[in-house]
């Protein structure tokens, strides 16, 4: 039975995480006026559409992320019946008052001036379009909306703990996203975002007495009165975020001859020593991420102190900002990384999480290491780095609670599988592909990866695509298993015996279901290093580069349980055979990995 669960949903993968070869994807541009006072909003949009699908459309789409916010909403339900709620959302929710929830009011909505229909299914808006929108053309929406600005129960509202007045993240209507699986008008339930690229024209008019931090590539004020109308312009992205405070006090400085980097915190306490020295160690490790993940594409991104612990968007970041240098300088690093695998390549995270928060997870763990070799960042990895993700991820896999990584966000059913999937599992689903493929070819394909689908929203089928270019790889196998089921990777030495006077024969085992090629690491009693490298016949070839030298035996068919190779060396002069010697290969039992010759 698990074999045709296999077969079907490989084949079901390879539909759903494909794209045309005619890429497409449409643009959006906003044009945002609103007043702020108190919990309300109230703001009107000028939303011009470009439909750049093949399709015909006849109907739009629009989040409303505030309605949320309210008693009886999904978002509240899920909190209140998931076995793990997070962040205390259930008691919150709970404890909700009518005048502390969200809601989002949509008083008119036309395109190109004549008023459409529409019905709101809580956090959906739904409309038929007067005029179906053709393929190459665009449209004009205007839209008024009033909003209640709910007390912050999830990264954005009134009032966070640190006390941070407004953390307006996903606050305006916006336009869903409509991409070549069609549109994906999923409900706010507290997971991730996905949005269409475009412009943003946005002016708050807001009480003089707030500094507004915002991600944008351009701002500029004027007061009157007792208000203020801050501008902010972005090109290119797929959300606007802003938040505002009394007590917010800015810096920025050039982190390089094209980037600006801002900051706006709470000069009190803990943050008088931090938030000042984190200007320059992040400057230092820009440098690193753009050698290495792909040159940012933006001229400015800001640190925000906001929210209620660091989530990511476009040019900054919520962070809460009372945290030693260490803690402030982890989660900027890690939100930062955000802007490549989010910001910039945008994949849709509510069908693909591991693919942002894995990848970035992976990537912050390199930069921190670079700072702390620097010595910049006073912290302490393991030998092998990711061990401690490795080992998270494996007791998961061998638990009770495991899920299948293609698990739409919303739909696991806890949040500790959602997290250790995404974080965990996509770390290591990159790591162990490092290992497939060889340092420099997956070195090279990382950079690839990024400069090709940069603004182009990638899938997993995409990403596979791009290692197997670099690597001259098949390795379409390696994304079903790892993704579509619950297989688990063990390898052991079965036995290791003379064959004759000059020449051992060793036997391996596959205990497990998901099949790996396996490197192996024999080590003779004069100290000599030998490693060997054993691909998987799936792979159609072999890594041709790593971190060390091999020779490379012939290839393991999948089907077979044993493997069996003789080595020109005599029993008597081996010291110990492991055939894990890196720690990538995520092996769920250890302790059969190594040999130790007892004679």
């Amino acid at each position: 039975m698990k074999f045709i669960y296999f077969i079907f949903i490989s084949i079901y993968s390879n539909i759903i995480f494909s794209q045309n070869c005619d890429y497409w994807q449409q643009k959006v541009d906003y044009k945002i006026t609103c007043e702020v006072d108190k919990n309300k909003i109230e703001g009107q949009e000028k939303i011009v559409y470009y439909n750049n699908s093949p399709d015909t459309l006849h109907k739009i789409y629009f989040h409303l992320y505030y309605n949320a916010f309210q008693k009886e909403s999904m978002m509240s339900k899920r909190a209140q019946t998931i076995v793990d709620p997070e962040r205390n959302m259930d008691k919150k929710f709970e404890a909700l008052k009518e005048k502390d929830s969200g809601k989002v009011e949509i008083s008119s909505l036309k395109q190109d001036n004549n008023n459409l229909d529409f019905e709101i299914i809580e956090t959906i808006l739904k409309a038929k379009l007067d005029s179906p929108l053709a393929p190459g053309d665009s449209t004009v929406f205007d839209l008024s909306f009033k909003t209640q600005i709910p007390e912050l129960i999830r990264r954005a509202g009134m009032d966070s703990n640190e006390g941070i007045k407004y953390n307006m993240a996903q606050w305006y209507p916006k336009i869903v996203e409509y991409d070549y699986q069609g549109y994906h008008p999923d409900f706010y339930i507290g997971r991730e975002f996905y949005g269409v690229w475009g412009n943003y024209d946005v002016t708050i008019n807001i009480d003089s007495k707030y500094t507004v931090a915002a991600g944008c590539d351009y701002f500029e004020k004027s007061t009157i009165g007792d208000k203020t109308k801050w501008h902010f312009t972005s090109k290119n992205v797929h959300d606007f975020v802003w938040a505002a405070d009394e007590d917010y006090v800015h810096y920025s400085i050039q982190a390089d001859s094209l980037t600006t980097f801002h900051f706006y915190y709470q000069n009190e306490g803990i943050r008088k020593e931090s938030w000042p020295k984190l200007g320059n160690i992040m400057k230092d490790a820009f440098k690193f991420m753009n050698s290495r993940y792909g040159r940012y594409q933006y001229p400015t991104y800001s640190f925000i102190e906001a929210g209620d612990g660091g989530m990511e968007y476009p040019l900054a970041t919520f962070i809460t900002g009372k945290r030693s240098i260490n803690s402030l300088t982890g989660i900027s690093i890690h939100e930062f990384l955000h802007s490549w695998y989010q910001m910039q390549l945008a994949t849709n995270e509510s069908l693909y999480p591991w693919m942002d928060e894995g990848f970035t997870s992976f990537a912050t763990i390199e930069v921190m290491e670079y700072l702390i070799n620097r010595g910049e960042l006073d912290r302490e990895f393991p030998d092998f780095p990711f061990e401690n993700d490795y080992n998270n991820f494996m007791k998961f896999q061998d638990s009770n609670i495991s899920e299948p990584m293609s698990t739409h966000s919303d739909r696991y059913d806890t949040n500790l599988a959602y997290s250790l999937n995404a974080y965990n599992g996509g770390l290591v689903f990159l790591e162990q592909l490092e290992y497939i493929i060889g340092k420099q070819d997956f070195d090279k394909g990382l950079l690839d990866y990024f400069n090709k689908w940069k603004f182009k929203h990638p899938t997993p089928n995409d990403f596979i695509r791009v290692m197997e270019k670099n690597s001259d790889l098949e390795l379409h196998w390696y994304l079903q298993y790892f993704i579509d089921g619950l297989y688990f990777i063990d390898y052991s030495i079965a036995n290791v015996e003379p064959k004759n006077k000059n020449t051992t024969k060793i036997t391996l085992e596959n205990n497990g279901d998901f099949p790996m090629p396996i490197d192996v690491l024999v080590t003779l009693k004069d100290g000599t290093i030998k490693y060997f490298n054993i691909p998987l016949t799936m792979m159609l070839g072999h890594k041709k580069q790593d971190a060390y030298n091999f020779t490379v035996l012939p290839s393991w068919d999948w089907v077979d349980k044993n493997y069996e190779f003789e080595l020109e060396i005599k029993y008597s002069d081996i010291q110990n055979i492991d055939i894990n010697p890196s720690h990538r290969l995520a092996d769920i039992e250890s302790n059969n990995n190594k040999w130790i010759n007892q004679n």
